[in-house]
This record gives C-alpha cells, structure tokens and sequence, in this order.
C-alpha cells in the first residue's frame, strides 16, 4: 500500500449486534463519528474515504484505534475491506441529467396522449355514448 487516498467499506451482522444494541443503527453512527474524527468522509453507507493520502501504517493506526474503542466489533464485523483510491470521478451529475431527460421524454409522452385525447373527445359529438364508438 502507497501513500493513497483509502476507502474503507465494512459489513456487519445484523444478528451479532442485536446482543450490543438495541438498535443496530447505533453502532453505525459511532463507527461514522470515529471514522469523521479520524481524517475519513462518509460517503455511502458503510462506505468512507480518506481525506487525504494516508500510508498503510496510519490506515493500521487507525484500525487499531477502532477495534480498542469498539471491542464488539470483532463479533459483529463479516468484511472490512480497505482500498486504494486511484482517479475517482463521480457520476452524480450525469446520472440526474439524465434522469431529468428520461423524466420529460417520458412527461412529453404523457402530453402527447393527453393532447390527442382532448382532440378526440372534441372532435366526438357530446350526445355520443361509449357503446357507441365501441361499434
């Protein structure tokens, strides 16, 4: 491991924390204060990333701090994985832009139906019954 940016992405067993915690979103938030107050950004769920490029003797340091102040981890933990972060881009931007455009193609369907909906119902004379035009 070089001097990189990390991610750190974790699963735990729901099962296993139900002996610890009440609720099981608690020990989350306190993996995220630790993981704040140590250099990381949350990013998705159990997802983080440094800050800063770290060594792997720092990312070391950390995870012995972690499992000193959250000894029920090693019971609860079912992957722990730390990668190096290399290019990172993110596609947020160009996932809702397109989204918005798939939004109102589908929207312009919709008015195109409505439109010709509202030209037929005018063009039919208003005394003529559905079973009629069924014919």
């Amino acid at each position: 491991m070089g001097i990189n940016r990390k991610a750190i992405n974790f699963d735990l067993s729901t099962k296993s924390l139900e002996k610890y915690f009440k609720d099981t979103r608690e020990p989350y938030s306190l993996i995220k204060k630790f993981m704040l107050e140590n250099g990381f950004e949350h990013r998705q769920y159990s997802g983080y990333t440094s800050k800063e490029p770290i060594n792997e003797r720092r990312v070391i340091r950390i995870v012995n701090k972690l499992t000193k102040k959250f000894t029920w981890l090693g019971e609860c933990v079912k992957e722990f994985d730390i990668t190096e972060i290399g290019e990172q881009y993110s596609l947020k931007d160009t996932i809702q832009n397109l989204c918005i455009k798939e939004i109102n193609k589908q929207a312009g369907y919709n008015k195109d139906f409505h439109g010709k909906f509202k030209e037929f119902t005018q063009k039919t004379p208003k005394n003529q019954k559905l079973k009629d035009l069924e014919r």
